[in-house]
C-alpha cells in the first residue's frame, strides 16, 4: 500500500477545493440575495454554495443521531484512483483520479467493501460537511414504504389514492402504489430537461410550488395531472419527483406520523450515525425526502451499508431484512424500462445497459446491484452480491456539453467488480 497514493486520495486538490474554506463575505451575502429555484439549478458557484448550506434556504426537520456512533474501519485501496472503464462505443474513460479533477466537479466520494471504507476523497468539501443528496434521497422514501409493506400495512396493488385520499377523483385513481413506486404512472408529469424548462408544463409548475413559497399548494397542483393518451399506468418508466412527494404523504398517512419521525425511528436511529440528518421542507411543511435529504457523506454510506451483507458494521439489528431487499430488487418492470430516457442515461453512466429501474432506484442490474442518481451530480450505489456500496456528492450543470457525462456511477461499479474479483 503506497502512503503517497493514500495521501493523493485523502488530500486531493482540484478546482473545487476552494469550497473547503470559508467563502468571502460579499459572496455569501450576494449568493443569499440571489437565491431562487432557477439560480439553484444552474450549477454555478451560487448553486454550489446552496447545496453545501441548504438549511440556510429552507425550513428543515432535524433527526438527531443516536448516543452511540458506529465506527467504520478503514482499509484503503488507493489503487482505485487508477481504475477506468470502457463506454459502450468502446472508448476508454480517464482514470478515476483524472476524472475527479474534471468538469463534473465531484466534491466527495466514498466506497466500502465488506463493511470497511476502502476509498474516500474530499476534493470539494470538508470531510464533516453536510451536503444535499438531491434525488438519491428517493431511496429513503421507497425504503420506508417497503417497511410498511413488510409490516402488512401497505398493499402495493391498491390505488395510491387509497392511502392519499386528497387525490381521489383525479387521474391518480388509476395509479397503483406499485406503479407509483416504479414511476410508471401513465400521467403527463415526466421530469425531463425539456419539461423542466417549459414554464407551462405540469412538472415546472410542480417544482415551483414545491420549492418556492408564494404559489398555490403543490398538493392542489398534483390534482391537475392528466393521463398520457394511449398509455396506461405501468407501460413506461417516466421519472417524476411529484410521485415521490406523494409517496412521502402516503407513508405519513399510514404511519400516522411525520415522515422524518418514521425515518428516524426505523433507520437513522439504528445505524450509529455520527451527525444529524436533515430534510428540507416544501412550503406547506411536507418533508422533501424526494430530493432534499441532507447529511455527511460518511453517514450516507452508513445508510448504504444497510443494503449489504455487512449491515452489522453499523447496526445491531438488520434494518433491511432479506425479504425487504429482495422485494426492492425484484419490484421493477423491465418492459417499462426499455427505451426510456433513464435507460439511455444509464448506458452513458455505466458503459453497460442496466436491466430495469425499481422502487425509486433509477437503475438495477441482473446481479442485484442498484443505483440512484441525484440532480447535478450526487449518487448512491449498492451492490449486495459484492458486499460493496459507494456514494458521491458533486455540483455541476446538467448540460453535458459543459460538464460531460456523469461517470461516477461507472467508477463505483468498476471498483465493486475489481474488489470482489468478478
Amino acid at each position: 500500500m503506497s502512503k503517497d497514493r493514500i495521501n493523493d486520495m485523502l488530500n486531493m486538490e482540484t478546482r473545487m477545493s476552494k469550497w473547503k474554506q470559508p467563502q468571502p463575505l460579499d459572496f455569501v451575502y450576494g449568493a443569499t440575495s440571489r437565491y431562487s429555484f432557477v439560480n439553484w439549478q444552474t450549477g454555478n458557484d451560487d448553486s454550489i454554495y446552496y447545496n453545501l448550506n441548504l438549511p440556510a434556504f429552507f425550513k428543515t426537520h432535524v433527526v438527531m443521531p443516536p448516543a452511540g456512533t458506529s465506527i467504520l474501519e478503514r482499509d484503503y485501496h488507493p489503487e482505485l484512483l487508477d481504475i477506468t472503464f470502457d463506454n459502450l462505443d468502446g472508448s476508454k474513460n480517464p482514470t478515476l483520479e483524472e476524472y475527479l479533477h474534471g468538469p463534473k466537479q465531484v466534491q466527495a466520494m466514498i466506497m466500502a467493501h465488506k463493511g470497511k471504507v476502502v476509498f474516500e476523497t474530499y476534493p470539494g468539501m470538508k470531510e464533516g460537511n453536510t451536503h444535499v443528496w438531491m434525488s438519491a434521497s428517493k431511496t429513503t422514501v421507497s425504503l420506508t414504504a417497503t417497511m410498511l409493506w413488510e409490516d402488512g400495512k401497505l398493499d402495493v396493488e391498491k390505488p395510491i389514492t387509497h392511502y392519499v385520499p386528497d387525490l381521489k377523483g383525479t387521474a391518480w385513481d388509476t395509479v397503483s402504489v406499485k406503479n407509483a413506486m416504479n414511476m410508471s404512472s401513465g400521467l403527463d408529469i415526466e421530469e425531463t430537461f425539456e419539461s423542466l424548462t417549459n414554464p407551462k408544463s405540469f412538472i415546472a409548475g410542480f417544482m415551483t410550488r414545491s420549492f418556492e413559497s408564494g404559489h398555490s399548494s403543490w398538493r392542489e397542483w398534483a390534482k391537475s395531472a392528466q393521463p398520457i393518451p394511449g398509455e396506461k399506468p405501468g407501460d413506461r418508466f417516466r421519472y417524476s419527483t411529484c410521485i415521490t412527494l406523494i409517496l412521502v404523504v402516503m407513508v405519513e398517512n399510514i404511519a400516522q406520523m411525520p415522515w422524518h419521525e418514521y425515518w428516524g425511528q426505523r433507520v437513522w436511529s439504528k445505524i450509529g450515525a455520527r451527525n444529524p440528518f436533515s430534510v428540507a421542507l416544501a412550503p406547506d411543511g411536507t418533508p422533501g425526502a424526494a430530493g432534499l435529504n441532507i447529511s455527511t457523506i460518511e453517514d450516507m454510506l452508513r445508510y448504504a451499508l444497510l443494503y449489504t451483507p455487512s449491515w452489522n458494521k453499523v447496526a445491531k439489528e438488520q434494518v433491511i431484512s432479506d425479504k425487504m431487499l429482495k422485494f426492492i430488487q425484484d419490484f421493477g418492470n423491465p418492459k417499462a424500462y426499455v427505451g426510456c430516457g433513464e435507460e439511455t442515461m444509464g448506458k452513458g453512466w455505466f458503459g453497460e445497459t442496466p436491466y430495469t429501474n425499481t422502487a425509486q432506484w433509477d437503475h438495477a442490474f441482473k446481479d442485484g446491484a442498484m443505483f440512484k442518481h441525484g440532480n447535478m451530480g450526487q449518487g448512491i450505489y449498492v451492490d449486495p452480491a459484492r458486499d460493496f456500496c459507494g456514494c458521491y456528492f458533486g455540483l455541476a450543470t446538467n448540460d453535458e456539453s459543459i460538464s460531460g457525462v456523469d461517470h461516477s456511477p461507472g467508477y463505483l461499479r468498476t471498483a465493486a467488480k475489481l474488489l470482489s474479483g468478478y
